[in-house]
């Protein structure tokens, strides 16, 4: 079996602490990567620069280091065009590979000759590798929110499933098909899945090249993973690789104003709903149900000047949910453009 070779591609912003942790864990992979593109929008580019040219100086491996605009779509698009073999991984800058992580992933490209699966990503673990937290000690830590959060996502996910179902995951659902031939040597440690998180990501290339990450997000851009899972689904079969595992060693930085993050949370995910489904699909009449849920959650999380500014984006983002989520795939874009471009402004008058 030909073993295919395959590139890494970070999207990074002011975190260079974090990619001191997560990229020699990268490039140390039982299966190496044979390239790495950092496309970085820090303030100071420098010190990113210098630390890849460090860590790489010394191993066999094709590096570029470019400063880019800022924004995690536009940087992945762009790294996109430094990309030169058929497999590539889209890591965040705080993503934590397990050891034989690339190779459990590679595994499956390696042995889908009919080129039937578009993406595969990594699962999560919700707890670190033994020989990480050791070299940590000098480094950052995660915020307690997000221990919290990391520990207690299964079973919040079960139970949202159960109450308030999420649209994208109706939708994401909805595209399992045999799109694979069952084959006990590898199809066992697969599984289908509705979209890859973004720190898991990994793309057949010519896939993410015929769909790029979408060009309507800005910023921090939420749910750009999910509409790049779910174009790639229109290509092939989105798996994750159950016996690859990547912990994500969530870098503390700001992320983002909170009013903006409140609004971006419903109106993003309404609009790849409503791109990537017709308006009868089951899953557009949850989209209100969701976003009227995550609005409550953010009322009870208000207690405090951020909690306030996202419960106050959330809100306001509800005004314009309806037209979204009747709306045809091909106005989908218009409509979220006009609506984000109206809820930048407000945002950018109260802060």
């Amino acid at each position: 079996m030909n073993q295919l070779p395959y590139s890494i591609a970070i999207a990074t912003r002011n975190r260079l602490e974090a990619l001191k942790l997560s990229i020699p864990r990268m490039l140390s992979q039982r299966r190496a990567p044979s390239q790495l593109v950092v496309v970085d929008s820090s303030d100071n580019h420098e010190p990113v620069r210098e630390l890849v040219h460090f860590i790489t100086e010394k191993l066999d491996i094709e590096t570029s280091v470019i400063h880019g605009e800022r924004g995690i779509t536009q940087q992945r698009n762009k790294a996109l065009e430094f990309v030169k073999h058929p497999i590539v991984f889209f890591p965040d800058d705080d993503s934590i590979l397990f050891p034989n992580a690339a190779s459990e992933i590679m595994k499956v490209y390696d042995a889908d000759n009919d080129k039937r699966i578009a993406a595969v990503c990594a699962a999560e673990s919700n707890v670190a590798p033994n020989d990480f937290l050791a070299i940590t000690r000098n480094s950052y830590s995660m915020r307690f929110s997000d221990k919290v959060k990391a520990r207690t996502a299964r079973f919040r996910y079960s139970m949202e499933d159960w109450l308030v179902p999420d649209p994208a995951k109706i939708l994401g659902r909805s595209f399992f098909r045999p799109a694979f031939k069952r084959d006990d040597k590898w199809c066992d440690s697969i599984i289908p899945v509705p979209w890859m998180t973004g720190f898991r990501m990994t793309f057949r290339t010519k896939v993410i090249r015929t769909c790029g990450f979408c060009r309507s997000f800005a910023d921090y851009s939420l749910f750009e993973d999910i509409a790049a899972s779910f174009a790639a689904w229109e290509q092939g079969a989105v798996v994750a690789a159950t016996k690859a595992k990547i912990f994500h060693y969530r870098s503390p930085e700001k992320r983002g104003d909170a009013m903006r993050l409140g609004f971006e949370q419903l109106l993003n995910k309404a609009y790849v709903v409503a791109r990537h489904s017709p308006p009868d699909h089951p899953s557009r009449k949850y989209i209100l149900r969701h976003a009227r849920y995550k609005t409550l959650q953010y009322k009870f999380a208000s207690l405090t000047g951020i909690g306030k500014k996202k419960h106050q984006g959330a809100k306001e983002a509800l005004k314009y949910l309806p037209q979204i989520a009747s709306s045809k795939p091909k106005d989908a874009d218009n409509l979220y453009l006009a609506a984000i471009g109206t809820l930048v402004k407000q945002c950018e008058q109260k802060s």
